[in-house]
C-alpha cells in the first residue's frame, strides 16, 4: 500500500476530492448546509465523497474538554421518535448504560444520551450531521421517511440500525416475519376463526412487516383475510378507542393480535367495555413481552425480539465500529421469543 494511502481522510482530503472548500465540507457535515445556502449538488457530492472515502470524524477537542486528560470519553447516542412507545426507550437505554458500564475502565468513560425527532422528520434533527457530536449512535424507531433519508445520507460516526434493514448501515433486528407468523399460528390454533390485527396507523418498518407477515400467515392457513384495525397512534387510549369501533359496529373478531403490548393494553380495555371476556370470547397477543405483561389481567401472551439479546448485539457492534474502520455493514437476526400466558 502506498503510503499517502495510509493517511486518515480529513475535511482538506475530502475537499480536494470534490473540488470545494474545506469550509463547505465542514458546512455539509455539520448539518448547515441550508442556512449557509449551499447548492444541493454540492452537498450530494460531499456527502457521495464522504462514503467513498471512508470519512470518520476527528473529536479529539471534545476529549481535551475532559476534566482527567488520561481518560478518553466516549459520547454514545440513541437516537428516537417522539411517538415511540416511552417504555420501549427506556428499556433500551437500560440495557445500553449497563453494557456501557460493564466496559468501562480507569482510562475510558461512555456518556449516554437520548436524542429525539419527530417521526419522518429526523433530517431536521440539529446538529445530526456535526462530525463531533457522537462517537455512535443506535437509530430506532424510524418511519419510511426516515429511512429513506438514511438510506441515502452518511451520518459521520458509528451507526447501528436497531429494528430495521437499512442499506449501507449494520442493522440488529429480529428475523424478519417471524413475530407476526408465529403470533397468528397461537391465535388460529387456538380456534380463532375471525382475527383482527391492531396496528398504529402511522406504521413503521417493524410494524409494517408483523402485520403483514400476521395475515399472510392468516391467508395461508385459512384462505380468509384478516381484519386490520388501524389506532391513530401508539398510545393505549389510540388501541382503545381503535378496537371500541370496530366492536361497535358489529364486526367479528374472536382474536386480536396487537404489534405493540401498549395498543395491547387499550385493546384489554375495549374487550371488557363491550361485555366480552379474555380469552374465552376473545384471545389476545402482543409483542414486546412488556415489563408489566404479567400484570395485564388476565396476564399478556406476548410474541417478540428477545431485547436483551438484540441490545446486547447492538452495543457489540456499535464497540466494534467504533474502534474499527471501513467495516463491511452486517445485517444480524435475533429469532422471537414466544411468552405464553393467560390472554390466548
Amino acid at each position: 500500500m502506498a503510503r499517502g494511502e495510509k493517511r486518515p481522510v480529513t475535511v482538506h482530503t475530502i475537499a480536494k476530492h470534490v473540488g470545494v472548500s474545506p469550509s463547505a465540507v465542514s458546512t455539509v457535515l455539520a448539518n448547515r448546509h441550508e442556512e449557509r445556502r449551499l447548492a444541493p449538488a454540492t452537498v450530494e457530492k460531499i456527502r457521495a465523497a464522504v462514503r467513498e472515502l471512508g470519512y470518520v470524524p476527528n473529536i479529539a477537542a471534545r476529549r481535551l474538554r475532559a476534566h482527567d486528560p488520561e481518560v478518553h470519553h466516549h459520547e454514545l447516542g440513541i437516537l428516537t421518535s417522539f411517538e415511540a412507545p416511552v417504555f420501549l426507550v427506556s428499556r433500551v437505554l437500560r440495557q445500553v448504560q449497563r453494557l456501557a458500564d460493564a466496559r468501562t475502565g480507569a482510562g475510558r468513560r461512555y456518556s449516554i444520551s437520548i436524542e429525539m425527532f419527530h417521526a419522518g422528520r429526523l433530517r431536521a434533527m440539529p446538529g445530526l450531521l456535526n462530525a463531533s457530536r457522537f462517537n455512535g449512535v443506535i437509530v430506532t424507531n424510524t418511519v419510511p421517511e426516515d429511512d429513506a433519508f438514511l438510506a441515502g445520507t452518511t451520518l459521520p460516526y458509528a451507526v447501528v440500525v436497531l429494528g430495521r434493514r437499512l442499506p449501507n448501515y449494520c442493522c440488529v433486528l429480529d428475523t424478519p416475519g417471524e413475530i407476526g407468523r408465529k403470533a397468528a399460528e397461537i391465535l388460529l390454533k387456538g380456534d380463532c376463526r375471525s382475527p383482527v390485527v391492531l396496528t398504529p396507523a402511522l406504521l413503521t418498518q417493524s410494524t409494517a412487516e408483523r402485520a403483514e407477515a400476521f395475515c399472510a400467515t392468516v391467508r395461508a392457513e385459512t384462505g380468509r383475510e384478516a381484519a386490520r384495525v388501524a389506532a391513530l397512534g401508539f398510545t393505549p387510549a389510540n388501541g382503545a378507542e381503535a378496537l371500541r369501533a370496530h366492536l361497535g359496529a358489529g364486526r367479528r373478531c374472536d382474536g386480536l393480535y396487537a404489534v405493540t403490548d401498549s395498543l395491547a393494553l387499550g385493546a384489554y380495555q375495549a374487550i371488557k367495555d363491550a361485555g366480552r371476556r379474555i380469552p374465552k370470547d376473545i384471545a389476545v397477543v402482543g409483542v414486546g413481552d412488556h415489563e408489566h405483561a404479567d400484570f395485564f389481567d388476565p396476564p399478556l401472551t406476548c410474541v417478540g425480539p428477545s431485547n436483551d439479546t438484540i441490545v446486547e448485539q447492538v452495543v457489540t457492534q456499535l464497540f466494534y465500529l467504533m474502534t474499527h474502520r471501513r467495516v463491511k455493514p452486517v445485517e444480524i437476526f435475533v429469532p422471537p421469543s414466544v411468552v405464553r400466558r393467560a390472554s390466548a
